[in-house]
């Protein structure tokens, strides 16, 4: 068996190196998670929402209402809920763990509740979690920024 020379070795993997792509990290898997979950949410997509959703998923809206993966599809996918315009800032990915990544920012968006269309601006924190491979959201918590809060009554 004939050995590889140390340069050959070099040169071999540096080929290696520049043919193979370069592994995603953990926050970028999440942060092209988080762009499918927005462009899922702003088309009513109820079937791309449960692929990046956790069945587990606690889904606690910015006026204190807090749903679980079917209700939150079933609203979402109904005709009165929808979002547009949705403008994420502020976005900070943190790997708290191997398989726990934490994203927090603030969002712009028109949304429909109802017949009515209204502007709002949240500050939200996401958990996901690597649940064999995939990566979903497994938390997801918003509120209004400070002096804006008004929570309607029922």
């Amino acid at each position: 068996m004939k050995r590889l020379t140390p340069g050959l070795f070099f040169f071999a993997m540096g080929i290696l190196a520049t043919a193979l792509p370069a592994a995603e990290s953990a926050t970028e898997a999440v942060l092209r998670a988080e762009a499918v979950r927005l462009t899922a949410m702003m088309a009513g997509d109820g079937a791309a929402l449960g692929r990046v959703l956790s069945d587990e998923v606690i889904f606690v809206h910015s006026d204190g209402r807090h749903e679980a993966k079917q209700d939150y599809i079933r609203n979402m996918t109904a005709g009165d809920t929808a979002y547009a315009g949705v403008k994420t800032a502020d976005l900070q990915a943190r790997q708290i763990a191997a398989d726990v990544v934490v994203l927090t920012g603030a969002q712009e968006m028109r949304k429909k509740l109802g017949p009515a269309w209204s502007e709002i601006k949240l500050r939200f924190i996401s958990v996901w979690r690597n649940e064999a491979g995939a990566w979903r959201m497994i938390a997801w918590q918003s509120m209004r920024p400070a002096g804006t809060s008004v929570v309607p009554p029922k």
